[in-house]
């Protein structure tokens, strides 16, 4: 059984939550494209687009990590990172974008607030910025740093999953939220920053210095997300439709198509693990 199957199983007090205020369906189609297709309505036709070629390219980056992990645990985990990212991303497209009508609002006076899609894909994302970081800790640090950052990493998305089980049973859209999400998530990449610069300033590695790059763009492309919602341009672009829509998501997704881009072609020949020195040996420090 998959871990969307186990969500939308426990799901069903999700229908209590609405949007605030409350948007009915057509107001719902009059705030972004609804696209009517053989009796179902589709939503946001770049957006869905963008997001399925983002699930295909990270579940093909994810393979290739695999594929090539020649031993080294730091390649194994990344692909795992980013294997899940691919199904948060699927998962994502589907309530976010595609079926947001469907799932949301039709045969709804007013149109519900989110859904177990959307809950399972706060919980791969949770859990693949954790593997992201089991990665960047095999790959800078040795001992006990290591485990260390490995237990933070565990004990963050458990307490995660947790915080998102107490949100479906009450429900609360705030445990639900995506601000909560980031704030379980963020701690985990300024992590990978710090571990992967400290290691960076030791040894002027080449792969070091791609993993904080890797860390910085991930950051950048949060930043662009932030920085599009608050501006409002969304609505502004769409003009109640009489212009173009471009969501803060799609800044999300080219962002992290870039950034994908970046981690295949740099950070991908050049990952590996780093080594425990022997005693006498010397070392880096971390």
């Amino acid at each position: 059984m998959s871990v969307t199957t186990l969500v939308l199983a426990g799901c069903g007090s999700l229908d209590e939550l609405a949007y605030d205020p409350p948007t009915t369906p057509t107001q719902w189609c009059l705030d972004r494209p609804c696209v009517e297709l053989g009796g179902t309505v589709l939503n946001e036709p770049l957006g869905t687009a963008l997001v399925a070629l983002l699930t295909v390219l990270w579940l093909a980056a994810g393979a290739g990590f695999l594929v090539s992990r020649r031993r080294q645990r730091s390649r194994t985990w990344l692909g795992i990172a980013l294997l899940l990212a691919g199904l948060g991303a699927g998962q994502a497209g589907i309530s976010y974008q595609a079926f947001a009508y469907e799932l949301k609002c039709a045969g709804w006076q007013t149109c519900r607030l989110t859904t177990g899609w959307e809950v399972g894909y706060s919980l791969t994302q949770a859990a693949s910025v954790a593997a992201m970081l089991v990665a960047v800790a095999f790959a800078c640090t040795v001992g006990r740093t290591r485990r260390g950052i490995i237990t933070f990493a565990a004990v963050d998305v458990a307490v995660y999953a947790g915080v998102v089980a107490l949100g479906v049973a009450l429900p609360s859209a705030t445990l639900l939220s995506f601000t909560v999400l980031m704030a379980f998530a963020v701690p985990g990449i300024v992590l990978v920053l710090v571990v992967a610069s400290r290691r960076f300033r030791a040894t002027r590695d080449p792969m070091d210095r791609s993993l904080v790059m890797a860390a910085w763009l991930l950051v950048a492309v949060q930043l662009a997300y932030f920085a599009s919602w608050l501006s409002g341009a969304t609505q502004l672009l769409w003009d109640g439709g009489a212009g173009i829509y471009v969501s803060e998501n799609e800044v999300l997704h080219v962002g992290m198509i870039l950034w994908l881009g970046y981690v295949l072609i740099r950070l991908g020949p050049r990952l590996r693990d780093r080594e425990d020195v022997p005693a006498g040996a010397g070392t880096a420090g971390g």
